[in-house]
């Protein structure tokens, strides 16, 4: 249980610290920023392949989600997921990704300039909710298993999330105690997603098996576009090495010891 709250607390702290900008309308680094992004897709791609899609089918019992005859709703699952984080960007413009693509978000600076920060919102909400879902499982004899590959993704793609959320709610002139409010109940909703599937979710293998395989295809779409949204023309060696150092972090992250322990 330690493990479960110690891990909710670094996924909340990691988004709400960032309101610390909004008091004098702190500026974070786009160059700082861009990194932090690049390094945070990387390391959620390379989890899906080095951590989840393992954990789904190669572990032994009772890891093992996907058991014969489970392989094709899997896959439709992964390609359901993709599809809801498509539909997801229609309201947040792309923020899961560390931009805000909102060509009025960035223009219109009236202070009741509302509707886009309230799609924002229902969108980062509900992929919030939906990645945390397999976040946490208990396994037989009550141990917890915590799929730490996944939960350090989700603490890093957070960062970018927090500050373009943090921009949007200075240039929309939100106070303080307000973006705060906004900003912890994105930071509780991946928390609420994995007591959800703890508490109300049964405990059925096939049932948890395609909650896994559509988070696995909302955080495909979610990488595949930090690495790729940018300008091909302008190669970077620098976002080379960080995307090199987010694979190798990836795997040596703890995450399926029953998998890494056969090799």
């Amino acid at each position: 249980m330690t493990a479960i709250i110690l891990s909710y607390l670094l996924i909340v702290v990691g988004v709400v610290a960032w309101a610390a900008l909004i008091p004098g309308q702190k500026k974070v680094s786009p160059t700082l920023t861009t990194y932090i992004t690049v390094f945070g897709g990387a390391f959620l791609l390379a989890s899906c392949f080095i951590n989840l899609v393992p954990h789904m089918f190669l572990g032994e019992e009772p890891y093992r989600f996907v058991t014969e005859g489970m392989h094709f709703k899997v896959a439709a699952a992964v390609m359901i997921g993709f599809l809801i984080q498509l539909l997801l960007e229609q309201m947040t413009h792309g923020a899961e990704h560390g931009h805000n693509h909102c060509h009025n978000c960035e223009t219109d600076h009236h202070e009741h300039h509302i509707h886009p920060i309230t799609g924002l919102m229902i969108g980062l909400c509900v992929h919030a909710f939906l990645e945390g879902m397999p976040m946490i499982e208990f396994e037989e004899g009550g141990e917890v298993d915590i799929h730490q590959g996944l939960l350090y993704g989700i603490v890093l793609h957070n960062i970018p999330i927090a500050i373009v959320m943090v921009t949007l709610f200075m240039s929309n002139r939100y106070g303080f105690w307000k973006s705060l409010m906004l900003l912890t109940i994105f930071a509780v909703m991946t928390p609420l997603g994995s007591l959800t599937n703890i508490i109300l979710v049964p405990e059925n293998e096939a049932l948890q098996c395609v909650i896994m395989g559509v988070v696995v295809g909302i955080l495909l779409h979610v990488s595949v576009s930090i690495l790729f949204d940018h300008d091909h023309n302008n190669f970077s060696w620098k976002k080379l090495v960080t995307i090199i150092v987010a694979f190798l972090a990836a795997y040596f992250t703890p995450g399926c010891p029953e998998i890494y322990g056969a090799m």
